[in-house]
Parts: C-alpha cells; structure tokens; sequence
C-alpha cells in the first residue's frame, strides 16, 4: 500500500476511529486500526467488538492498493507531524512508513486478514431515515440520565421506541428518569423497540450535526443497529435485555405546578449546594405563594438558603431532592422557564420545558 496526500485527509477519521477501539482489549488487532486503500478511496475502520465504525474518504493520490492495520500512536504522531504532504507506505510484512517534508517515521502494523468487524446481519427489519438534528435532540435529552456503569446493564443505555410517526427515547438510572418524544415521517409499518449502549449513543452524538437537512439512516437488526452518514458507517450492538415499564413511572396529574426562572434557579442551586453534603448533595424546595425557598445543611459545616420569585398559587408544600440531578436537567432545558410539577413530598417530581409536552423528566425525592 502506498498514498500521497495532505495529513488531514488522514488524520481526520483517525481523530473519528479512535474512540472505537477498545482500552482494555488483551486482542492485539482490537488497539489498532484497519486502513485500507482502493483506487482513490481511504477507509479506515475501528472495533471493540461491541460496536463498529468505518469511515470512507478520498484521497489524491494512490500509487499502490493495499491494506493494514496501523496503531493508535501513529494518532499522535500525525497530530505533531507538520501540514505539509504526507507519504504513507507498507509492505507485506506490515511494516509502516509515514514521511512528511524533512522527516519520516518507522511503526510496526499487523495483517489485516483477521481484522474482527462486526458483521451485518442478512435479515434486515426496517430502515428508517431521519434529520441528524432530530437524533441529536434525542440524544441530548435522555443520555445524561442513563446508568454510567454496567451494573444493570438493561440501564446502560437509551431506550428507543420506533412506531407509526413517532419516536420515544427514554434513559434511567433508578432514582431519575428522562423522556423525550418526537413526531416525524417513519415510513415503518411495525413497532421497534431497542436499547442502544450508552457508550454507542455517545460517540454517535459527536459525529451528527445540530442540522435539519443532514440526514442519518437507521437499519434494525434483530440483535443490530447501524447508524449510516454521508461517509461514516457505524454498527452496534444492542443490549437485548427488558427495558422497564416507563409509563407506570411518568406521573400524569399533580396537585402542584410552578412556573420558575430557569437561569435564576440553576444559579440559587449552584450556590447553595456547595454547603450540602459532598456526596449527596441535598437540597429542599419550600413552594408558597409565588415563592420558592431552596436550602441546604450541612452537619457542622453550615447552612445556604435562597429565596426566588415564581409563579405559584398553590399550598405550601417541601420536597428534597439530589440537586445534581436538578441542575444535569437545567443544562439541557431549552426554555427561559421551567415548569416544576408535584404531587407530595414522597412522590416523584417532574421538571419539563414551561409549555411543551415533548420532554419529560421525573426525579425520585430523597426521604429524610
């Protein structure tokens, strides 16, 4: 194999491949990276065998085709090199060359035969195509509530529903829960449901764009799912396991709901939760009329107290909550207000954008 061409060209979907590959792998060809050149294309694909990617690009100049798989170090070796034309080489032994204006580098590759991607499924169930933005959205709603750890592993990731036109995403981590719904033309004559590993929908969120006119296509496979870009190719597996009943969680009628200043609240939150406990971190809202009183103790450490205006006309009424969890959603609220809405000081609460239905966010109070 040997190329000509600017070190972007290669560089770029290596900086993409990269975060494919597996950390702790004790398989050799897992730390590295398929490169493969035919005619003026460049692919170049990554696997940790729970999830794929593969990139395609074009590139100027193919003196000879080939393929091999080259290690994560040539990464950061291409990062310092300098932005001039790089020359990469390899011969049948998969040793590496790369060359740039006044300078190479020398790194052992390995064959390329073996090189375990994940495989494609032959029956595929449906495709669906929708606005990058749309997935994005969904994305930003609901990943920052589903379990970090592997602990439970039906939890470790987003939970889709694909029916009729429209689409639920759903995370949880047992003490909070984030819905998020959307309308759009599916074109599908079934139902999906799959739960896609957190740790896919995070790399995936990185690549999409914040754009209604760049489309992603979606193929379900019975234990699959591939996310297909303009140049980018990812496949990952699902965690086949139960999701649990979300609609019995999601509140439907509260006896109270107050209108409130997101800006103003997330800032009171900051501050005040500095004093509560580090690994807690507790917080209670007093709600009276048009007011809301936030507060926090620490035992021998000390106590912050906050009053704001909103909007209330209710009884009074206190709950307690983690306020992590409070301010996680008040990153990802959209609008000036959020609505805060409750049943008792046992129940769970909902937080959700003031005046729309698309977003729901239920979060279980701590019980003093």
């Amino acid at each position: 194999m040997k190329i000509k061409t600017n070190k972007n060209e290669i560089l770029n979907p290596l900086l993409v491949a990269q975060y494919f590959i597996s950390p702790t792998s004790t398989l050799p060809l897992l730390s590295n990276i398929l490169f493969e050149v035919e005619e003026n294309t460049l692919s170049v694909s990554a696997t940790d065998m729970d999830m794929s990617v593969k990139i395609n690009s074009k590139i100027e100049k193919v003196e000879e085709t080939g393929k091999t798989t080259i290690p994560k170090k040539v990464i950061s070796i291409l990062k310092e090199a300098p932005d001039s034309e790089i020359k990469l080489e390899s011969d049948k032994n998969d040793n590496i060359k790369l060359q740039w204006k006044g300078g190479y580098c020398k790194i052992q590759g390995l064959p390329a035969e073996d090189f375990p991607l994940l495989k494609i499924e032959n029956n595929k169930l449906s495709k669906i195509k929708l606005s990058q933005k749309i997935l994005k959205e969904m994305i930003k709603y609901t990943s920052f509530a589903a379990l970090k750890d592997s602990t439970k592993r039906n939890l470790n990731g987003i939970f889709l529903k694909f029916e009729n036109d429209t689409i639920e995403a759903v995370s949880t981590d047992a003490h909070r829960l984030s819905f998020y719904k959307t309308e759009t033309k599916l074109d599908i004559k079934t139902k999906f449901e799959y739960i896609i590993p957190l740790k896919t929908i995070n790399e995936i969120s990185k690549i999409i764009e914040d754009k209604e006119d760049k489309e992603i296509e979606l193929n379900l496979y019975e234990k699959l799912i591939e996310f297909k870009l303009e140049n980018i190719d990812i496949i990952s597996r699902i965690i086949d396991e139960n999701y649990p009943n979300y609609n019995q969680v999601i509140p439907k009628d509260f006896n109270v709901i107050a209108v409130v200043k997101k800006s103003e609240f997330e800032g009171a939150l900051k501050r005040v939760s500095m004093i509560s406990s580090d690994k807690t971190k507790i917080v209670t809202l007093k709600f009276d009329k048009n007011k809301m009183f936030v507060n926090a103790q620490a035992q021998d450490e000390g106590e912050a107290y906050e009053e704001l205006d909103i909007k209330y006309d209710g009884d009074p009424i206190d709950i307690t909550f983690n306020s992590l969890y409070l301010l996680d959603v008040l990153k990802v609220a959209e609008t000036d207000e959020i609505e805060i809405k409750l049943n008792s000081s046992t129940d769970p609460g909902v937080v959700s954008n003031s005046g729309s239905s698309n977003f729901i966010y239920v979060i279980m109070p701590i019980r003093k």
